[in-house]
């Protein structure tokens, strides 16, 4: 078994701003990701939890990195019960979201069409990186307000459902779920 190491993002603001990683010169996004690939070989998107990514992008990343580099993609928020403004849906779908007063939406306001569209456009974004073999996994990083309840874990079983062939992590940041009472039905899962 090999353990691979990497950072979250190659654009991370901290790795940019400290100016002891990146040489010279480097500082468009495309420059920054093949210096990157040459040093590690795995990265974490985090970008793809802020916003639906794009398979024009994954396209390229592809062709950015040397063969055998990871990525290792967040799933959108919306996924994972992150409240989500309207403006970071796709601007297309902007129209089909209901208006609800609320400045933030849930997995649970949004119609079915728009969901499964959304879904849809996600797989679409990973195809690339997962047919050239740099997918490794899809991590839903649950926030701490999603506790190990009946339909919190339907939830999680859905996306993994969803997901499924797809290599995907769960990361819970609510204790409820590796507490004495839930942690043998939470690994279980």
């Amino acid at each position: 078994m090999s353990i691979l190491v990497g950072t979250a993002s190659w654009t991370d603001k901290t790795l940019i701003e400290s100016g002891a990683f990146y040489p010279p010169g480097c500082s468009s996004a495309e420059a920054r990701l093949r210096y990157y690939a040459s040093v590690f070989p795995l990265v974490e998107v985090d970008s793809s939890y802020y916003a639906m990514p794009s398979a024009t992008n994954s396209a390229l990343w592809v062709e950015r990195t040397p063969p055998g580099f990871v990525f290792d993609v967040k799933a959108f928020r919306l996924f994972t019960g992150h409240q989500t403004e309207p403006r970071f849906f796709p601007k297309d779908l902007q129209a089909d979201l209901p208006s609800t007063g609320k400045k933030n939406l849930y997995y649970k306001d949004i119609p079915p069409p728009v969901i499964e569209e959304l879904w849809a456009r996600f797989f679409e974004a990973l195809r690339p990186l997962h047919q050239a073999g740099k997918l490794g996994s899809v991590l839903f990083q649950f926030p701490h307000w999603v506790t190990a309840v009946p339909k919190a874990r339907e939830h999680v079983e859905h996306c993994a459902e969803r997901m499924h062939p797809f290599l995907t992590a769960f990361e819970f940041r609510h204790e409820s779920w590796l507490g004495e009472k839930h942690r043998e039905s939470t690994l279980a899962m």
